[in-house]
């Protein structure tokens, strides 16, 4: 660890140390609100933003618009793209998670990603072909509006 202490990481504690306590949190409610903005930005790009993720919903599309699909293959596909969709938001909200006590998850992106996996499964189980395509042509509209969103468009570097 102490070889990665950098001159610019070194001066920044030289600083830290000669403010007052007062100062110090302040500084230190700044970097929090800092770490948390990031993190929702980050996060909203490393999901709606993902190629692999992207491909996956859009063969997803794919097979629900044919007349005929089956049922366990549309499961399968919304498997994949449920465990690549919350492995990325545990890795970036325990990446943060370590920085930033007791950090917010987002929200948003999690009853998003709960909210559609779960209305598509209930249509699975139900077997309804066209409610399980309402609710894929739903979860891919939802999926590209939040892509549009400024926080998923970039991160900004602070």
């Amino acid at each position: 660890m102490f070889g990665d202490i950098s001159t610019g990481d070194i001066e920044l504690l030289n600083a830290f140390s000669n403010l007052t306590s007062s100062a110090q949190k302040e500084f230190k409610d700044y970097l929090r609100y800092l770490l948390c903005k990031q993190y929702k930005k980050e996060l909203m790009s490393a999901i709606f933003h993902n190629q692999l993720l992207h491909s996956l919903l859009q063969s997803l599309l794919h097979i629900v618009e044919r007349d005929e699909f089956q049922i366990q293959l549309i499961e399968k596909r919304l498997s994949q793209i449920k465990e690549l969709y919350f492995g990325i938001f545990e890795k970036i909200h325990i990446k943060y998670s370590e920085l930033v006590d007791g950090l917010d998850s987002s929200e948003l992106v999690k009853e998003f990603g709960s909210n559609s996996f779960d209305s598509i499964n209930r249509a699975c189980k139900i077997g309804n072909r066209i409610l399980i395509r309402m609710e894929i042509v739903e979860f891919y509209e939802g999926y590209y509006k939040l892509a549009q969103k400024k926080d998923a468009r970039k991160i900004v570097a602070v």
